[in-house]
């Protein structure tokens, strides 16, 4: 009897402790990140039969320490999360683009209207030198302007390129410490049987952080491992193996990186658009949202002023009144073959940034336009949009002055005609102010009056003037940051009530676990009782034998 009310005694005492070791855990880490609250979970011990149908308990025993959490809870924080830092990079990224056009100090409206304003003055003397010089100098200034939008563009790009590289060598470093984490915690488990709490925590945090860089899905295997798949359905860590994340060449766009999965030797491009989420998926998204088509539209834009300043500068004469009028810009056209000329005309919103060769085809009186990049070629006539390969290049093809003759060849410069945009005249009075047939002398305007007329007349761009064209790229952009700093504003607030939540169930109440060590505390006094009177019953005991 006495060696059962011990025993018993000591199963308090060791439930007691195991309580009271865990509470102290829990406190210990109360600011650990990760760390999910730890419960002992206690059941009797089998009883003894003790004769007549009766049974004598035999104390409690320690089943587990098991963790509280809600898998539906952390699956709202780390897809929220996820969705934060997509925003957040991508506000960050298209904020930099919309300052860069929208502000006045960077803005290219500033210097266009100098620009046109330059060509009313010199309209409206024709002969004045300095009307003619501030021309020039206008110009040049738009061409800088162009110039400077272009290169900081093309610098957020190569930091996005450089943000590419360096998430997905973060994104390695997660992957490979979740699969040393898988690792451990099969073995640890399939030898004790119980699960490895402070290991799943520390590697569920390392998932957490993962998530903020790239969207995950987590796939829990039989062994207790993590599989976790990105871009939807790629595997980025099977078990104990992780797979690395690399930035190639983008295939269709030689001036973007883009992640790649490499498996042992083969390496898989990932489709960015199923990269929706973290800051892989932020940088991704503005990019092709936002940075991409604002450099597309820009170029666009100064090919299209480059275009017409040039083709109406060409139809007039110089301040000799004899000489005809040569490129005012960097020349979109350059005469390959022959003496007649051709215009392009803007039919898109997406200029496709390549260079192409074009041929006047005489018994067809059509064109043959070829892409330079890859000799796609395409025989269309003039007026007509050119595509190639099913895809609208966004330009067509209109006969200039003089027409088109047999045998003549043309290249079209678009290809980042915004970084090399510059002004080709030396002299004010290169500019071709008079009309080309009858001209009146030096105070002949009519042509000068025709490069006015670009401001609001030019059909280059098949949505309104270059005025129009550029606010409405300012506008497209304007939008996405806006949309992006609500949606970041939107995302703080769901990320933060479902910490919340994730925390009423999984965080640490101090006041709670200080009532728990009270309890913990007061069964173990009792069962230290208990073992103080079993101990005085078996001295009685061995007294009466004496």
């Amino acid at each position: 009897m006495a060696a059962g009310i011990l025993g018993i005694g000591v199963t308090g005492l060791n439930a007691a402790q195991a309580g009271i070791r865990t509470t102290e855990h829990n406190i210990s880490n109360v600011n650990t990140a990760g760390f999910r609250r730890q419960e002992v979970d206690f059941s009797a011990l089998r009883p003894s039969y003790a004769g007549k149908d009766s049974w004598i308990g035999n104390g409690v025993t320690m089943d587990s320490v098991r963790q509280q959490y809600s898998q539906f809870l952390d699956n709202e924080v780390l897809l929220d999360q996820s969705r934060l830092s997509r925003y957040d990079t991508y506000s960050n990224y298209a904020s930099q683009v919309d300052g860069l056009l929208g502000k006045t100090d960077s803005s290219l409206m500033g210097p266009l209207n100098a620009f046109f304003d330059a060509t009313n003055e010199v309209a409206n003397d024709p002969s004045s030198g300095s009307a003619r010089q501030v021309l020039l100098s206008a110009g040049n200034s738009l061409a800088g302007r162009v110039n400077l939008q272009e290169q900081s563009l093309r610098q957020l790009r190569d930091d996005s390129n450089l943000a590419v590289t360096n998430l997905a060598t973060r994104i390695n470093s997660y992957a490979g410490k979740i699969a040393t984490a898988n690792d451990s915690i099969t073995r640890i488990e399939s030898g004790s049987g119980q699960p490895a709490n402070d290991l799943r925590d520390q590697r569920d945090q390392l998932v957490g952080e993962l998530n903020k860089l790239v969207n995950t899905t987590t796939i829990r295997d039989s062994n207790g491992g993590y599989n976790v798949f990105i871009g939807g359905g790629q595997a980025l860590v099977l078990g104990n193996r992780a797979y690395s994340l690399t930035a190639i060449t983008d295939p269709n766009n030689s001036d973007l990186k883009v992640p790649a999965l490499d498996f042992g030797g083969s390496t898989q491009a990932l489709d960015t658009s199923l990269i929706t989420g973290g800051e892989l998926g932020g940088v991704l998204a503005q990019r092709a949202e936002v940075l991409t088509p604002a450099l597309d539209g820009l170029n666009r834009i100064a090919a299209a002023i480059g275009a017409e300043v040039n083709r109406v500068n060409r139809g007039g004469l110089q301040l000799d009144a004899t000489t005809a009028g040569g490129d005012f810009f960097s020349s979109v056209v350059q005469q390959t073959a022959g003496t007649s000329w051709i215009d392009p005309n803007f039919t898109s919103n997406r200029l496709a940034n390549e260079n192409y060769s074009v041929a006047y085809n005489n018994a067809t009186s059509d064109y043959t336009v070829t892409r330079l990049s890859d000799s796609s070629a395409v025989t269309v006539a003039a007026g007509v949009e050119v595509s190639l390969g099913g895809v609208a290049q966004g330009f067509k093809i209109a006969a200039g002055t003089p027409a088109p003759a047999l045998g003549a060849t043309w290249q079209l410069n678009f290809k980042n005609y915004a970084r090399g945009m510059s002004l080709q005249l030396t002299s004010g009075d290169q500019i071709a102010a008079a009309g080309s047939s009858a001209p009146t002398g030096p105070g002949d305007n009519r042509n000068a009056l025709a490069l006015a007329a670009l401001r609001v007349g030019s059909t280059a761009l098949n949505n309104g003037t270059f005025a129009t064209a550029y606010n409405s790229l300012v506008g497209s952009t304007a939008a996405y940051a806006s949309e992006a700093d609500l949606s970041r504003s939107a995302y703080e607030t769901l990320t933060k009530q479902a910490k919340d939540a994730q925390q009423a169930v999984s965080g640490v109440n101090l006041d709670e676990e200080a009532v728990n060590l009270i309890r913990y505390q007061q069964a173990y006094q009792a069962s230290a009782r208990a073992i103080s009177v079993a101990n005085t019953l078996f001295d009685s005991i061995l007294a009466i034998g004496r």
